[in-house]
């Protein structure tokens, strides 16, 4: 692990661990999830960070972890349109049979 790096990423931690969450929840709206992917954020800039800290390491860090939160509730949000399209087709049909 490259100490640069790694002090960076607690910098980071210290300075911008809530407005990464915050962000980050708003997309999973489920603070376990939120912090899951927080944190998957900051282990991946631990070695991301090795060739060089980036000019904005909480943006940096704010979209990989939404991201990942995207990733996360996609199929869920599928799962989710999908049954909403089946109610609506049974609604649907319920109706013309009247």
């Amino acid at each position: 692990m490259d100490p640069a790096a790694a002090a960076a990423v607690a910098d980071a931690h210290r300075r911008d661990w809530g407005f990464v969450l915050a962000a980050t929840a708003r997309i999973t709206r489920d603070l376990d999830a939120a912090e899951d992917c927080v944190q998957d954020a900051y282990a991946q800039a631990l070695t991301a960070w090795a060739s060089g800290v980036p000019a904005k390491p909480a943006a940096w860090l704010t979209v990989v972890a939404r991201r990942r939160a995207m990733n996360l509730i996609r199929p869920r949000h599928a799962v989710q349109e999908a049954a909403a399209a089946r109610r609506r087709r049974h609604l649907a049909r319920a109706r013309r049979r009247r």
